[in-house]
């Protein structure tokens, strides 16, 4: 049996690839033993902006009724503010859905998802024995310019795309044959980018997805739990610090 079976695991993604890549730790005790970890404001921040912009640039809502349910929405999720973050972040909702909608604005009306929700894209990652599918879903899709533009919304403008997002727009643009750029917005400003060789990417992923299976086959999750490597001073860890030292002992 193939190592994804083995341990149920149905299929993959860029956000789970990452997590493998960068905290093997944090991936086994979110993929073998269920803890999904804690979310943080800047993540929800993320959310509710993505949702405001959504419903401006397709028609749904008025730009300052956008705002305030994703305000309100944002209150619903962030019950406790204890170091402040929250507030601020809060704050950014306003700045961040404006600059967007800007910067969207070009490109007209995105195309809705066939039965509402996100488009979801896919490809089937193979190997020596096992086979998987690796999906996404992509944020706004305009299919008569061949199109999408994924939003991020980020508290510094990078200079160029973090490794983490580059598989991900080379993922959106092998499984559709899209130009995927990305759009980085910051209380600030906005700017589209369009970083990383698509095919050496997808590359990148097959091979680490294929040590990932050998690494399944190993034996159960207890035992890959005793094995891993641990690092507490990861920030995949934050907030989850009770798990980590429940589940690794340290």
């Amino acid at each position: 049996m193939d190592g994804y079976k083995k341990h149920g695991i149905t299929h993959s993604s860029p956000s789970a690839i990452n997590k493998w890549i960068n905290a093997p730790d944090a991936w086994v005790s979110s993929y073998l033993f269920g803890h999904r970890g804690a979310a943080s404001s800047a993540m929800w921040r993320g959310i509710c902006t993505e949702n405001a912009v959504s419903d401006v640039i397709s028609g749904k809502s008025g730009i300052d009724d956008a705002i305030a349910a994703a305000q309100m929405s944002f209150d619903e999720k962030i019950l406790f503010d204890e170091d402040g973050s929250a507030a601020k972040e809060r704050d950014n909702i306003e700045a961040m859905t404006k600059l967007a909608v800007d910067a969207l604005e070009p490109y007209g009306q995105p195309d809705p998802p066939e039965g509402g929700g996100q488009t979801k894209v896919s490809l089937t990652a193979k190997g020596d024995g096992w086979e998987i599918p690796f999906i996404g879903f992509t944020d706004f899709d305009f299919n008569s310019r061949g199109l999408i533009i994924d939003l991020k919304t980020t508290g510094r403008m990078p200079g160029v795309m973090s490794l983490e997002h580059q598989r991900q727009r080379a993922f959106y643009a092998a499984a559709t044959n899209y130009q995927v750029l990305f759009l980085y917005v910051t209380p600030k400003k906005a700017e589209l980018k369009e970083d990383g060789d698509v095919v050496e990417l997808m590359a990148e992923i097959k091979h680490h997805m294929t040590r990932q299976e050998r690494f399944l086959r190993l034996g159960d999750k207890e035992l890959l739990r005793d094995v891993v490597p641990v690092n507490p001073s990861s920030f995949y860890w934050k907030g989850d610090e009770a798990i980590r030292k429940d589940l690794y002992g340290v």
